[in-house]
């Protein structure tokens, strides 16, 4: 960014009215490295992106956690989380799915903090509560969306916004930590015929 002045008779600079001064930012980019690249990963068993993404399981015994964990040489930012949830018929607002009730535990999604501990971000349990993640200001009446897995069933596509959550950058993993950013199935949520989370976001290089 450049600064320009107003010079009086002798050449020194000078303030113009008010004490106001003319800005002007370039329309280009400067020609530096570019310390950021784009990332993108679905939460996995195993925070590999070949390992399984399918949340449509039942975790309601035994809990089963999908995570995406930290890099070892970059810091990684994550801005978003994509949710998609398909199903075979017409669901409610207040169930799961089409699961026909709330889940008893719900869908954890937290943060992994190193000397916090686990931090909720949120923990979903019903349709309603993965649209109000999305911080719309109004949810639409026409929710839903049809053949995300078969001819004519339902479902629907949120986005968390991370990147209002926790301005400005989102949620940070730290490179060369046990920072991880997890989603843990509690309950059954096999009514999902789809059912997995995508986070984007970005890495920064040295």
């Amino acid at each position: 960014m450049w600064k320009f002045l107003q010079s009086d008779k002798n050449g020194t600079p000078a303030e113009f009215e008010n004490g106001k001064q003319i800005i002007m930012s370039a329309g280009y980019p400067p020609l530096l490295s570019q310390k950021c690249i784009v990332y993108g990963q679905k939460f996995t068993i195993d925070g590999l992106t070949s390992g399984s993404d399918d949340m449509g399981i039942n975790g309601s015994s035994t809990p089963v956690e999908f995570y995406i964990k930290a890099d070892t040489d970059n810091d990684i930012y994550i801005t978003n989380i994509s949710v998609i949830c398909g199903y075979g018929t017409i669901a409610d607002l207040f169930e799961f799915a089409d699961k026909g009730s709330a889940l008893t535990n719900g869908v954890l999604i937290a943060y992994n903090h190193p000397t916090e501990g686990s931090i909720t971000i949120a923990n979903p349990k019903v349709n309603y509560d993965f649209l109000r993640m999305t911080l719309m200001e109004i949810v639409p009446t026409a929710w839903e969306m049809r053949s995300l897995v078969a001819n004519n069933d339902y479902g629907f596509i949120v986005n968390i916004p991370l990147l209002k959550i926790m301005p400005p950058l989102g949620v940070k993993l730290d490179k060369g930590t046990i920072q991880r950013l997890s989603v843990t199935i509690r309950d059954d949520c096999s009514t999902a015929d789809l059912f997995n989370m995508r986070c984007f976001g970005f890495k920064r290089i040295e």
